[in-house]
């Protein structure tokens, strides 16, 4: 503890800042150096219900990515790939599929990725809600 100007403070170990003894004053700096409030919390709490209640009823278009196999691929590539397919599909993570179905395959990880990436090619389908549409058999049937 030291004295500055008939004002007693301590230092901080580590930091070297200084705080006031004084509860009030010390409590004053403190929140000072704290960090403000995001900036839609500084705006109220109805923009941040607002803001929640927006997050939760947007909706995310469900997507379809179908994989399908370039003109020209050799069988042995497509058995390559639909290896890799399958054991990504029992929890592996896709690295550690392609290098260990690379490696039964005779091939090095970059080898069996250049294959990969060359094989497939992959395509974005927005899905629609036909499955439950008049023209679904499902529905005609029922």
């Amino acid at each position: 503890m030291s004295s500055r100007s008939e004002e007693l403070y301590w230092i901080e170990p580590g930091t070297g800042d200084t705080y006031p003894t004084s509860y009030g004053e010390y409590r004053r700096r403190r929140e000072a150096q704290e960090k403000p409030p995001a900036r839609h919390r500084g705006l109220g709490p109805e923009v941040d219900r607002q803001v929640w209640q927006h997050w939760h009823q947007r909706e995310s278009p469900e997507l379809d990515v179908v994989l399908t196999f370039r003109k020209g691929v050799s069988p042995r590539v497509q058995r390559l790939v639909s290896e890799v397919l399958g054991s990504i599909r029992r929890g592996h993570p896709a690295g550690e599929a392609i290098s260990k179905v690379g490696r039964r395959f005779g091939l090095r990880h970059r080898q069996a990725h250049a294959f990969i990436s060359s094989a497939i090619a992959f395509e974005v389908r927005a899905q629609h809600e036909e499955r439950w549409s008049s023209k679904s058999s499902l529905v005609a049937w029922v």
